[in-house]
């Protein structure tokens, strides 16, 4: 096993106050990530369930001052890697628009680490477009 990282960042159409209070809120990720059936917290546990099986996380911060949120998922069963450590920021971009950086530290089989970057990407720009499709939706 090895350690590696992975980060994905994007520009939004909505502003980083609108596109914090969406991730801020910690809740709601299966409003926002396909693949996230259901989501629930409960204290610093955030319990997400998909179509394959649940995992849980821990939410470790929650700056709003910020605008950062940081969690791990100990265990998983979706991309081949452990001990996921997770960062979300949100960012000013020219124009008001969000700057939304996602990032990823993780243990993985060194023949496995490009696949499970690719994936951690895919799944990563899943999310910042589902987040920019529900403020978008809840604007109209």
């Amino acid at each position: 096993m090895k350690k590696s990282i992975q980060t994905i960042a994007a520009t939004i159409n909505a502003t980083p106050e609108d596109t914090w209070t969406i991730i801020g809120a910690v809740d709601g990720v299966d409003k926002w990530l396909a693949p996230i059936t259901a989501c629930r917290v409960d204290g610093d546990k955030r319990y997400c369930s998909t179509d394959e099986g649940s995992f849980e996380e821990d939410i470790l911060q929650v700056s709003h001052e910020n605008r950062l949120l940081r969690y791990a998922i100990p265990e998983q069963h979706m991309i081949p890697v452990q001990n996921i450590l997770g960062q979300m920021n949100v960012l000013e971009a020219p124009g008001g628009k969000a700057i939304v950086t996602w990032t990823w530290e993780f243990d993985v089989e060194e023949d496995k680490e490009q696949e499970a970057k690719e994936m951690l990407a895919m799944v990563g720009n899943l999310g910042i477009s589902g987040i920019e499709s529900l403020l978008s939706a809840s604007a109209n």
